[in-house]
């Protein structure tokens, strides 16, 4: 039997933004302390995340006595100080989730929008997350969907033992790291503790484009590594990749590096085939390309916009101001998952499509290539 210890604890304070590793961490239902509590939302009130901001991967956030201290290449340093948080009530989108969090500072809106060269606002959860989840059972910060994620040193080791490009866990964004001799010793977990405090594994973690980011330029990897590699060895029937364990904490208290992990109980790992493949023409994550921009009209649902055929029809929509549900961004999900009208696109192959009428396409990963009609 494979022992494990607690070799790493991370923080993000603000959503998509870099984290920062501590030493020991109070853990609460909703997450760690100071673990996303806050995050940015666009004017039209969506979550602005590094899946299409990527640069946000390289804000660097320190905590300080009274408060927060962003840094940025090319601005000045900002600090957010808690006395100064507006706590005028805001509505608050997470996905699916919609709920009421709290306004910051207009000194914070403006350092972020010009950051990213659009206004946004920064927001706050507040001590108290309003946001309540029914598979979790309670409230939970601005994090994706549960408030913890675990990985092991191991797993990312096998992880980069298969991969052409090294990887580091920053790109995983995980909260615990494991110090195990065993590569997804945990997976076989149910129940833990780490200190004084008990954790159940909700669900494998889902990854996405996110992982792909290249933290010293904050630009997207062409490749698409991660996800290449792990979609030869961590992935299910429809193609998601799944990497780490989502937690939540039944109870309070503190933990600290070098605590030993004891499994109260275990649970049969998930099954995931192992293709074990070198890359093919039918790789789905080759980029699709076109040569030579040519301006196109595209149509969402009766709006009309004029695109082009360089990138893909979900940025395009999203910068219309269209919105088309989506998730992974990879081509991973199906959520994006649009019906052709009329026109052509080119699509990276995924097999998410093998599940899907001829007329289907995705729009996280197709570029259109004439004028397109598209109904979601």
């Amino acid at each position: 039997m494979s022992t494990a210890s607690l070799a790493q604890i991370n923080i993000y304070p603000v959503k998509s933004l870099g984290g920062l590793a501590v030493s020991n961490a109070w853990v609460e239902k909703q997450g760690l302390v100071f673990d996303r509590r806050f995050m940015l939302k666009d004017r039209a009130g969506n979550m602005i995340t590094a899946r299409k901001y990527p640069v946000l991967v390289t804000v660097r956030c320190t905590l300080i006595q009274d408060g927060l201290v962003f840094t940025a290449a090319e601005q000045l340093p900002f600090t957010l100080k808690y006395a100064d948080l507006q706590r005028q009530e805001t509505e608050a989108t997470v996905w699916r989730d919609t709920f009421i969090a709290y306004s910051t500072t207009d000194a914070a809106n403006q350092w972020f929008s010009q950051l990213l060269g659009l206004e946004v606002t920064l927001l706050y959860c507040g001590e108290q997350s309003n946001r309540v989840r029914e598979p979790v059972g309670h409230s939970v910060s601005f994090a994706d969907g549960y408030p913890l994620l675990v990985i092991s040193q191991a797993s990312l080791d096998e992880l980069n033992r298969r991969s052409p490009a090294w990887h580091s866990m920053d790109q995983f964004r995980t909260n615990l790291v494991v110090q195990s001799n065993e590569s997804f010793v945990e997976d076989s977990w149910k129940r833990i503790r780490i200190g004084a405090v008990e954790f159940e594994i909700a669900k494998p973690c889902e990854r996405c484009i996110l992982t792909t980011i290249d933290l010293e330029t904050a630009e997207f990897r062409s490749t698409k590594e991660p996800l290449r590699t792990l979609s030869e060895f961590r992935a299910d029937e429809q193609g998601r990749v799944f990497f780490g364990q989502n937690l939540i904490a039944k109870n309070e208290g503190i933990i600290q590096v070098g605590d030993p992990i004891e499994v109260l109980e275990y649970k049969e790992k998930e099954f995931y085939a192992d293709k074990a493949e070198q890359p093919t023409a039918d790789n789905p994550f080759v980029a699709v390309t076109s040569v030579g921009r040519k301006a196109l009209t595209l149509t969402v649902d009766g709006q009309s916009f004029t695109g082009d055929n360089q990138i893909s029809l979900l940025l395009q929509a999203e910068n219309a101001g269209i919105t088309i549900p989506n998730s992974c961004r990879a081509g991973l999900c199906g959520a994006c998952r649009v019906k052709v009208v009329s026109g052509e696109v080119a699509q990276e192959y995924s097999p998410v499509l093998s599940a899907l009428a001829d007329d289907m396409a995705l729009a996280c990963c197709c570029v259109p290539q004439t004028d397109l009609v598209i109904e979601r």
